[in-house]
């Protein structure tokens, strides 16, 4: 044979030979597809291979395999090819399959003053995703004290950020109001205490629910410096009996509450932040409510500090005079090889409140608290607390044994 009939019949007898490897190859990966149809398709659509990745289908068989009737032989058969469909760790398409996470949390409290009890305190479940470059979501949803109907499943957060820019976007739906910062560490890992201070119990409203429009994005100034910033239009706070109890969804007036925070941040150790917010919360829409807050956060190697201040004045019609509330709270936490962190805070909470005029149940706190924690981290999603308060009442109020033992044991997922 020639030289040149050689290299003319080479490629053709090369691909006489991928021929069949090629069939077989393609007949395999129809088999897998029909064998995952078949198991997976029976009781619900089988989802896109590509939906997930192949460590997240390693869950869903580990839970589903028994209801698909799935024997050693059929778990590693389809296994095997959702090794070769699924998605990478890293998805290039959009949009996106929600990214699931949330937490849960049980409790023990102990007072003389109060029934000593366990607590299924949160079950907390989120999804995030992106469903275009410009385009991310987010819903949690939110299970307290075990249910029932006195505490039903609610929405904590359902929103959806349209991107301006890298560093820019427009937030619509229901949102943890942009006031303060302890609401966005109300969470059992970022909460170092199993209690929240008084302050941002009761004049931050903590964990504060708000639907509306929220701008909100970073501007930098230089290497070290940058700047965080809300400024939002939502219902506002309703004509409960006293702040907390005044969270709503719908709201109660025509009148929307305005309010913008700013945050800045230098070399990612320091911060310290304004929060500023006003709107009618009766049902007139004749008497208004403003709130302004300061905050500190501070890191010195395993050293965390963080501090808050907030101020609430409520328009009374007259003869009354004007609710008032104050308080803040400082606290500090040392980690020791990522496995113990002790913590103390020292708070406090004045509010005095008649609000008889608008139907308002009167509102008086005057109390101040030593908290005292040690967690224990299992593994960096794992925690175990323990904390003693101190609680001791101001001048306007009796003095009565309301100290508190709390146990907590936490898992984020």
């Amino acid at each position: 044979m020639t030289r040149l009939k050689q290299k003319t019949l080479f490629p053709f007898l090369f691909v006489l030979a991928l021929g069949p490897l090629s069939s077989f190859a393609q007949y395999e990966a129809d088999q897998g597809e029909r064998f995952y149809q078949l198991k997976c398709g029976r009781c619900h659509v089988a989802y896109l291979p590509q939906r997930y990745t192949i460590e997240e289908w390693k869950t869903i068989l580990q839970e589903m395999g028994q209801l698909a009737g799935l024997d050693k032989k059929g778990g590693e058969d389809l296994l095997g090819y959702l090794e070769r469909e699924a998605a990478r760790s890293e998805k290039r398409g959009l949009p996106t399959s929600p990214v699931l996470a949330g937490y849960l949390y049980a409790e023990y409290f102990s007072s003389k003053n109060s029934v000593d009890t366990f607590d299924l305190h949160y079950l907390n479940i989120n999804l995030s995703g992106r469903l275009h470059k410009r385009v991310s979501y987010r819903a949690e949803f939110e299970l307290e004290h075990g249910g029932g109907e006195a505490e039903p499943p609610f929405v904590e957060q359902a929103y959806v950020d349209v991107w301006l820019a890298r560093n820019m976007a427009i937030r619509v739906g229901a949102m943890l109001a942009p006031f303060n910062r302890f609401d966005e560490f109300h969470g059992p890992l970022e909460n170092f205490l199993v209690n929240r201070p008084q302050m941002a119990r009761e004049i931050g409203v903590s964990a504060w629910k708000e639907v509306g429009i929220d701008i909100h994005g970073n501007l930098f100034f230089g290497n070290k410096l940058y700047v965080n910033y809300d400024v939002y239009a939502i219902n506002g706070l309703g004509a409960g009996t006293r702040l907390r109890t005044s969270r709503q969804y719908l709201d109660n007036n025509d009148a929307k509450s305005l309010g913008f925070r700013l945050r800045g941040v230098l070399a990612d150790r320091w911060e310290a932040g304004f929060s500023y917010q006003r709107g009618a919360w009766d049902g007139a829409s004749d008497y208004d409510l403003t709130m302004t807050g300061v905050h500190f956060l501070g890191k010195v190697g395993e050293l965390s500090l963080f501090a808050e201040y907030s101020r609430a004045l409520s328009e009374n019609p007259a003869p009354a005079e004007r609710g008032k509330a104050s308080g803040y709270f400082v606290q500090a936490s040392y980690i020791i090889n990522r496995k113990f962190r002790p913590t103390i805070q020292y708070g406090t909470l004045d509010y005095l409140d008649n609000g008889a005029l608008l139907g308002r149940t009167p509102t008086d706190f005057d109390t101040k608290a030593l908290a005292l924690g040690m967690n224990f981290y299992l593994t960096q999603m794992i925690v175990f607390k323990a904390e003693y308060d101190f609680i001791r009442e101001g001048a306007r109020k009796t003095e009565i044994a309301n100290d508190l033992f709390a146990l907590q044991a936490a898992v984020r997922f």
